[in-house]
């Protein structure tokens, strides 16, 4: 009823009443009619439904895609109708840049997987040189290492880490380091260094260098594996000493003295000169020495003699004829006995029997007749030839024989020629 109230059916009928058979047999096969329309459209319909579902099952069924990844990212998964790698990527707006890594792979459906790694620039740097190397995404340092051919052991110092991913613009330093023994200080030290010089493995070894410590190894070379270095450790000290400064002996002349006698006049003393010496220790030992400084800090004092010029027999003693006897200076000369006899004399030696050193006025006796020691005064009998003032210091063979008094001591051979052989007064003084 609903549907014939839907078409108005009920006023239609009851317009039509009095026709009651004529109008319900149309009625009925108008409905019949409707029903077949209506039943015809229901089929259209399903058939249109079925084919639409038809074709977007096909078109579904014929659709390719395309999963594209960028550095372990997933992009995006996108709709292709090509399988041009260039293409799905300039589609897919990803630019992989030069030198990327790309990898293609397709089913057997036609969908497309893209994975790109993009480059990374690294500089590695090992052995004083740096070489440059492509890498790309997820590779690591180790990898960048092996691309630049570079070897390196467990010694070896790696930055960043082997394990490290790279990066673009990324410095990896390789740091060779060794194994060296340091001797010092009675010690030896091993120690692992990195390369370099010998002052930075010493500075890394913890052995510190002195100013004056040496090492057998130059501090600008370089460290090998292997290397030993002797350290000596050096001091100094100054060392201060003193030495004689042997004085000068000068001369005069004295007229008022025999020719061939002298006599000092001012003693000599030595100076004192001061050193100070720079001694050199290595590990203990004296290595070496220097002489910083020499002063003479007490001046010598000169020795001064005095020498007889006057001739012999220019002057004379005056021996009277009761016994006295005055010097030629004029000094009355008291003694307590007088020997008169031949005479010589002689030069040369050095030391006397008595132990004296040869010199003018030390003559040779009979030391038995006028012991060592007995001051003397010689002269002629008449005074006219003058020794002068003497002591007995040495021992004469011809006056040990009883053939002459004593034998006079000059200072030349000439002098002791000129006097030859003479008769004299030999006085043993008081």
């Amino acid at each position: 009823m609903q549907f014939l109230e839907h078409f108005s059916l009920n006023t239609h009928i009851g317009r039509f009443r009095p026709r009651k058979e004529v109008t319900v047999s149309r009625y009925r096969a108008r409905e019949r009619e409707r029903r077949e329309h209506f039943s015809r459209l229901g089929v259209s319909l399903a058939l249109m439904v079925a084919v639409t579902v038809a074709s977007v099952a096909s078109v579904a069924a014929s659709t390719r895609h395309a999963s594209i990844t960028v550095d372990g990212t997933q992009k995006q998964v996108m709709a292709i109708d090509s399988t041009d790698q260039a293409k799905i990527l300039s589609e897919a707006g990803v630019n992989p840049g030069a030198d990327a890594s790309i990898a293609y792979q397709s089913d057997n459906d036609g969908n497309v997987s893209i994975t790109v790694k993009t480059a990374k620039r690294v500089l590695v740097t090992a052995d004083t040189k740096t070489t440059p190397v492509v890498m790309h995404y997820g590779d690591t340092v180790a990898d960048a290492l092996v691309k630049a051919n570079i070897k390196f052991d467990v010694n070896d110092l790696v930055d960043p880490g082997t394990a490290t991913k790279v990066s673009s613009g990324m410095t990896v330093t390789v740091t060779r380091r060794c194994n060296i023994s340091v001797i010092a200080d009675g010690k030896t030290t091993t120690a692992l260094v990195e390369e370099g010089t010998v002052a930075r493995a010493l500075s890394q070894a913890k052995i510190q260098l002195g100013e004056n410590d040496i090492a057998d190894k130059a501090l600008t070379a370089q460290v090998s594996e292997g290397m030993t270095i002797n350290i000596g450790r050096v001091t100094y000290k100054d060392v201060t000493s003193t030495e004689a400064v042997p004085f000068e002996t000068v001369t005069q002349n004295d007229s008022s003295m025999n020719q061939g006698t002298r006599k000092v006049k001012t003693q000599g003393q030595n100076g004192v000169k001061t050193i100070v010496t720079r001694q050199k220790f290595c590990d203990g030992t004296l290595a070496e020495s220097d002489v910083t400084s020499s002063e003479i800090t007490q001046q010598p004092v000169s020795q001064v003699v005095l020498v007889g010029t006057r001739s012999l027999g220019s002057a004379f003693a005056s021996v009277g004829a009761d016994g006295s006897l005055v010097d030629q200076n004029g000094n009355s000369v008291s003694y307590r006995k007088v020997f008169t006899g031949k005479c010589t004399a002689y030069s040369g030696g050095s030391r006397t029997a008595s132990g004296m050193a040869t010199a003018y006025g030390r003559v040779a006796v009979n030391p038995n007749i006028i012991p060592y020691g007995t001051k003397l005064y010689i002269c002629s009998p008449d005074g006219r030839l003058v020794y002068g003032y003497a002591v007995a210091a040495d021992t004469g063979g011809a006056a040990m024989s009883g053939t002459i008094v004593a034998d006079l001591y000059f200072n030349s051979y000439d002098a002791s020629c000129d006097f030859g052989r003479r008769t004299m007064n030999v006085y043993v003084l008081s």
